[in-house]
């Protein structure tokens, strides 16, 4: 189910991966990025003294947030490794995920070359860090099986650390047993087929996505991701027409009214030619609504 390449062209991409809605992992593809060698615990424990981030604890699908610098947040982690590998019994660590780090930091762009923006619609453009989520975790982190909010599809960065991806084709997501809009019952891990046996025959693979590793994920692509190690990385959800299309669709399944507005905005750019500079405002919101 999941291709791997060492590089990639526009016209590949769309044609064999995005068109057909295949995942592909781009091995090494940011292996060139400072960001690769220069985020880790001590970089962000020295920048992050003043930003204060939402962490969320126990189960991710319940939302529970609390509050503390990224600093804090990452000496906690720095601890919580250090316990691991002393092998004491420690308690889950709160997982921070989708954050817009460079609307709160923007001087992380400057760890950043080379963005692969040829790969995304020419209306994310030069404003494609507008759009950026950031995730740092623990080590055995689980994000239980979904797909994205809007129906976007995903490119995600792997920058430190390593995680697996366990995926399900998006057209397969009636045999993986929804409990709610977008969250499923269904362990990829551990599946039971005589409880799930739709899941039987839905079309499943899985990879590990290491530092220096770009992963695509196609719209509606169901995912459960576990954190193999410490872990950085950010991802950008992004549409095309096609795929815009798909989240206005996903009111009719029972998303939420909101997403069906975001998905607006969107489309407004892509079908219309609205520059994205005057449309990311009724956008932006997204960026902490999903977290």
């Amino acid at each position: 189910m999941i291709q791997t390449v060492t590089n990639i062209d526009r016209r590949t991409f769309y044609e064999k991966y995005v068109v057909p809605g295949k995942p592909v992992l781009i091995k090494g593809g940011i292996n060139n990025w400072p960001a690769v060698s220069k985020w880790n615990y001590d970089y962000f424990m020295d920048i992050g003294q003043s930003l204060k981030v939402p962490i969320k604890t126990g189960d991710l699908t319940k939302g529970t947030k609390i509050v503390m610098s990224l600093a804090e947040y990452t000496a906690l982690l720095k601890q919580h490794e250090s316990e691991l590998a002393a092998q004491r019994p420690v308690s889950k660590a709160p997982y921070l995920h989708d954050v817009p780090i460079f609307l709160m930091m923007p001087q992380l762009k400057d760890d950043i070359s080379s963005f692969p923006v040829d790969l995304l619609p020419s209306w994310y453009g030069n404003n494609w860090w507008k759009f950026v989520q950031f995730f740092m975790g623990s080590s055995n982190s689980l994000t239980p099986l979904h797909f994205d909010t809007l129906c976007t599809h995903n490119l995600f960065f792997q920058i430190q650390g390593s995680k697996r991806f366990y995926m399900v084709k998006a057209s397969d997501w009636k045999k993986c047993y929804l409990n709610s809009w977008r969250w499923a019952d269904v362990d990829l891990e551990t599946p039971d087929f005589e409880k799930f046996p739709l899941l039987k025959d839905a079309e499943r693979g899985d990879v590990v996505v290491d530092g220096g590793d770009i992963l695509f994920m196609p719209s509606g692509t169901l995912h459960q991701v576990r954190g193999l190690s410490y872990s950085i990385s950010f991802n950008i959800d992004w549409h095309t027409r096609q795929s815009v299309t798909k989240g206005l669709l996903s009111g009719f399944r029972g998303a939420p009214m909101q997403n069906v507005f975001y998905n607006g905005v969107v489309a407004t750019g892509l079908y219309f030619g609205v520059p994205s500079r005057y449309l990311f405002k009724y956008y932006q919101s997204y960026l902490n609504y999903v977290s």
